[in-house]
C-alpha cells in the first residue's frame, strides 16, 4: 500500500512542477519502509565489525543521506511509468519482489527486484535491484575500494563531502550527470 502512496505522488499532475515537494512526500514514506541499520551493515560488509556504536550510527546517518539523494535524483526522471508486480518469493524472514517499471511513452521497461527482510512483523526493504544491479553491492565495492586504498576516516570524510556517488554501471552507459 505504500509503495501506491509513492506512484500516486509521482503521478499526481498538481506536484508535476514541484519537484522539491513531491521529492519530500515520497521520502517520507520511503523512510519508513527502509531497515537503515541493515543496509548499512551490508554495504560495509567486513569492514562493520571494526566500528564502534558510534561510528556504526554516524555511518548509517551518512549512508542513509546519500542513498536519499541518489535516489531522489532518480525520481526526477519518473515520468508516468506504470509498476507491474511480476512475483513474489519468501523464505523465512527474506522475501523478494520483481517488479517491472513500464514506460509506455517511450515502450521501455525495467526491471526493479525489491530484497526485504521481516523484523518485528514489519517487512523493511534491505536492497534494490535494477536492471539486475545491486544498490549495496554496488556501494559495497566503492566502500572498500576507499577503505582498503586508504582508510575508514578517509570514506567518512567523502561521504560528509558528498564525493560518494553511485557508479552507473547498467548497460555499459555513463551517467553524463557530474
Amino acid at each position: 500500500e505504500k509503495a501506491d502512496k509513492v506512484l500516486k505522488i509521482l503521478n499526481d499532475p498538481a506536484l508535476k512542477n514541484n519537484k522539491e515537494k513531491r521529492r519530500d512526500m515520497v521520502m517520507n514514506i520511503v523512510e519508513d519502509m527502509i531497515d537503515w541499520p541493515e543496509v548499512s551493515k551490508r554495504a560495509l560488509a567486513i569492514h562493520w565489525r571494526k566500528r564502534t556504536p558510534e561510528e556504526r550510527k554516524e555511518f548509517i546517518n551518512l549512508y542513509r543521506d546519500l542513498l536519499k539523494r541518489t535516489y531522489s535524483d532518480k525520481l526526477d526522471l519518473y515520468a508516468g511509468e506504470q509498476i507491474i508486480y511480476d512475483s513474489e518469493k519468501i523464505e523465512g524472514n527474506r522475501a523478494v519482489v520483481k517488479t517491472r517499471m513500464m514506460n509506455k511513452k517511450k515502450g521501455e521497461e525495467a526491471s526493479v527486484d525489491y530484497r526485504l527482510i521481516k523484523k518485528d512483523e514489519r517487512w523493511l526493504g534491505y536492497d534494490l535491484v535494477i536492471e539486475g544491479i545491486s544498490a549495496v553491492n554496488n556501494y559495497r565495492v566503492q566502500f572498500n575500494e576507499v577503505i582498503t586504498s586508504s582508510s575508514y576516516e578517509n570514506l567518512i570524510k567523502k561521504m560528509k563531502n558528498r564525493e560518494v556517488k553511485i557508479e552507473e554501471a547498467s548497460k555499459g552507459k555513463k551517467s553524463s550527470k557530474k
